[in-house]
């Protein structure tokens, strides 16, 4: 009821927007959660575009339905891809002026773009910073890439796997850039925390799709979610001899990606391409 809510709210704030005479020239744009903003404020945010959020993904899909119908060509959407991607939807998102992200998310944009080695520069000890450099992004991804697979079979088969609040120190260990994941040990708590999960959804059956969307050999970039890479990234961290700040968790690593994002990376992307073409 609450989504409800945020939507129709959000649906007559809009509409009173554009009955302001500032907002004859302007497009809006709906990010899903205030990091959106905070992120794209920076890039995208300018005399003719105004950024707006609502909270949540399947929000703003349900927002964008209406408002593409009542300002065609006016307001749009960014969200992050997930699995739309790999799963043939984003061009059904498209229809609805939603516009994914080019790769599984927000967080994978920013992990494969120059912000990154910002980061490393900012955090990583002097005497480890060019090994930091090489390895240390593919590792995080290379590990991050099963429990990927976990969250795409959980998607597409509906299995209504509980993954809020994951303790990853449970089933990740680092040895100073070497990172391995316990699926074992990630399952069973998996399991453990998800109490509506479907009958179906036993270790047995997830090891067996896992398998299963393995063999797709899909890409790292759309299957790993970049949260998960982003609390990798700060466990590696907590080591003295690869970093200069210990106290390290994702939601640091996250807020530095932000702050070294730049402009620039992002008029690389096919995104930012299929905004121009609405913004101007």
């Amino acid at each position: 009821m609450r989504h409800y809510i945020d939507e129709n709210d959000k649906l007559n704030e809009i509409r009173l927007l554009f009955r302001h005479p500032l907002y004859r020239d302007k497009v809006v744009v709906v990010v899903e959660g205030e990091t959106d903003v905070r992120l794209f404020r920076g890039i995208l945010e300018s005399e003719t575009a105004k950024i707006e959020t609502v909270d949540g993904k399947s929000p703003l899909l349900n927002l964008m339905i209406q408002l593409s119908e009542e300002y065609p060509e006016k307001v749009l959407g960014i969200c992050d891809a997930d699995y739309d991607n790999l799963n043939g939807l984003a061009d059904e998102r498209a229809r609805n002026s939603v516009y994914v992200t080019d790769h599984h998310d927000a967080e994978v944009m920013m992990l494969i773009s120059p912000a990154a080695d910002a980061f490393i520069s900012e955090y990583a000890s002097h005497g480890n910073i060019d090994t930091v450099r090489e390895h240390l992004i593919p590792n995080a991804f290379d590990a991050a890439y099963e429990l990927g697979l976990i969250r795409w079979v959980n998607c597409n088969e509906g299995l209504n796997i509980n993954f809020k609040g994951l303790n990853f120190n449970e089933f990740v260990s680092v040895d100073s850039l070497s990172v391995s994941i316990d699926l074992e040990v990630l399952l069973d708590e998996l399991i453990l925390r998800s109490r509506n999960k479907k009958e179906i959804a036993t270790k047995e059956y997830i090891i067996s799709k896992i398998d299963e969307y393995k063999s797709s050999d899909a890409c790292k970039l759309q299957v790993c979610c970049g949260h998960d890479v982003a609390n990798i990234i700060a466990i590696c961290f907590r080591q003295e001899e690869i970093s200069l700040e210990t106290n390290m968790d994702h939601k640091k690593v996250e807020s530095a990606l932000r702050i070294g994002y730049q402009r620039e990376y992002f008029e690389k992307l096919e995104l930012y391409s299929k905004i121009k073409a609405v913004t101007g």
